[in-house]
């Protein structure tokens, strides 16, 4: 007996995907390094980086040229828990660990990230994925673009793409541009000079999210350090200004989150979601919660049952976050290919059924679209399960 379903909201709860590489179905092996966005009934999953997979491990074409780093784009459709690798087309990016990823309509849009040996092949190219299609193209960016780095940060906003800070492997920056989507041309965002004069650490790894006009910087660090998440880095759009907002501590444990980088952040509504990542001593497993018009924190409750940092995350438009990869041991430097979700909001009354049926029947989105039709599941779903694996 399974016992009985409960809706779990505000629980991390592990997706188990159907089928494995042992019965003939493909699944990604364990990574770090890569980037997943959120685009339909699915997340993807593109690069990623395992040095202990060897070429005699992993007997893939594409591995045994690109080996230690995945050229590789994954499909995890969240109804029917399934992965479906993605053969594309097109000119595909060869920097594959610490990029940039945002999904912008039915597109991945890919940019920086370095090769191997790290540092020694960044990148300041941006790369456009048509999701349905899965056809890859190269876009000639015009303007002052940025350096060749990784462990950048990017977000959307107003038709344009935000990048801020990342690293050459050796120096760091803190420097802002602009990307107009539409035109595809690039500017600097030069802070204007007050006294006293303000700039952030520079640093790698971070994240970032707009708000109300704001660029507010989470984190990040260098080589050895990790910033606090006490008082955000702040920039203002409107005036090219660079401030220091300081945040609240959470009211029952009067605490901050601890310094990190190489942990994920997730937008939903006015507030941040925060995971995991690590300060070069220590890997996280928790949770906080930060309200950008309050700036308090919460440290929540549930938390993911081992540690991760240079992990990925992403966030439904119901509000599920789901977590892919990442670092998982720090003793052993082991990755791991689990996925975690967790509901952010309380779920459509939809998404709680399917949820249900699955548990008691969990064949059930693997019957065929005639069967599930006359079971009375809704169209919707129907097609969703149904989508045809793209392909190039």
């Amino acid at each position: 007996m399974k016992g009985t379903y409960k809706f779990k909201p505000f629980t991390f709860t592990s997706v188990k995907p159907r089928g494995n590489n042992r019965d003939g179905t493909p699944t990604p092996e364990a990574r770090s390094g890569h980037r997943i966005v959120c685009y339909g009934p699915s997340f993807y999953s593109f690069g990623g980086y395992n040095p202990y997979i060897s070429k005699e491990d992993y007997n893939d074409l594409t591995w045994q040229r690109t080996c230690p780093l995945f050229q590789e784009l994954w499909q995890f459709n969240f109804l029917s828990c399934t992965w479906t690798r993605l053969l594309g087309s097109g000119e595909v990016p060869n920097e594959l660990a610490s990029h940039c990823a945002l999904q912008v309509g039915p597109n991945l849009v890919v940019f920086g990230g370095t090769a191997m040996p790290f540092g020694s092949a960044s990148s300041n190219l941006l790369h456009i994925c048509h999701l349905p299609s899965v056809k890859w193209r190269k876009v000639t960016a015009k303007g002052d673009l940025p350096f060749p780095m990784y462990g950048q940060a990017v977000c959307v906003h107003k038709g344009s793409m935000f990048c801020i800070g990342g690293t050459t492997g050796t120096e760091y920056s803190i420097d802002i541009h602009r990307l107009d989507l539409r035109h595809m041309e690039w500017c600097p965002l030069i802070p204007r000079i007050l006294n006293p004069y303000y700039l952030p650490e520079a640093r790698y790894r971070h994240e970032i999210v707009e708000h109300r006009g704001n660029l507010y910087v989470f984190g990040g660090g260098r080589h050895i350090d990790a910033y606090d998440l006490v008082i955000i880095p702040t920039f203002n759009l409107a005036q090219s200004l660079w401030t220091q907002t300081q945040t609240q501590p959470d009211p029952v444990t009067k605490n901050h989150p601890v310094p990190r980088r190489c942990h994920v952040l997730v937008k939903v509504g006015n507030e941040v979601f925060i995971h995991g990542g690590y300060n070069g001593k220590q890997a996280f497993s928790d949770m906080w919660r930060l309200n950008l018009d309050t700036m308090e924190w919460r440290k929540l409750l549930y938390k993911t049952p081992v540690p991760l940092y240079f992990h990925s995350a992403t966030v439904t438009e119901e509000g599920c976050m789901y977590i892919f990869g990442g670092v998982k041991n720090l003793e052993a430097n082991e990755r791991t290919a689990r996925i975690f979700k967790v509901w952010l909001r309380v779920a459509k009354l939809r998404d709680i059924c399917w949820e249900a049926m699955c548990f008691y029947n969990p064949h059930l989105p693997h019957k065929s679209p005639a069967a599930l039709l006359q079971m009375g599941i809704p169209q919707q779903i129907v097609e969703q399960l149904d989508l045809p694996p793209a392909c190039g």
